[in-house]
């Protein structure tokens, strides 16, 4: 786990989500473009203002930026959907079940 790797994909993740260049978000947080570049390619990590800036910008509460669960490599990911289905009882396996066909077809 890289945190400036992660954040980095999950703003770009955000931004992109929202329909917003790297540019516009550079501009409402008045910073250079190439520094919302270089954080979202985990070259640099933003200070806690310049969070603060991103979260205002995106109208997401900063714990948003560092929910990375989902970009965790693929190895790890199907371990902890293993040890959830685990846990399932009968009905709610069928229904995860079903929950996985319509996503696949």
């Amino acid at each position: 786990m890289n945190i400036k790797k992660d954040f980095g994909l999950r703003l770009k993740e955000i931004r992109s989500k929202k329909g917003i260049t790297q540019y516009q978000l550079a501009e409402i947080c008045n910073i250079d473009p190439k520094h919302i570049s270089h954080i979202e390619t985990g070259r640099s990590f933003p200070k806690a203002d310049l969070i603060e800036k991103f979260t205002t910008a995106l109208n997401i509460e900063y714990t948003e930026l560092f929910r990375t669960e989902h970009l965790q490599s693929r190895e790890i990911i199907v371990k902890k959907i293993i040890e959830i289905i685990d846990k399932l009882d009968d009905k709610n396996l069928q229904n995860v079940y079903k929950v996985i066909l319509s996503l696949i077809n």
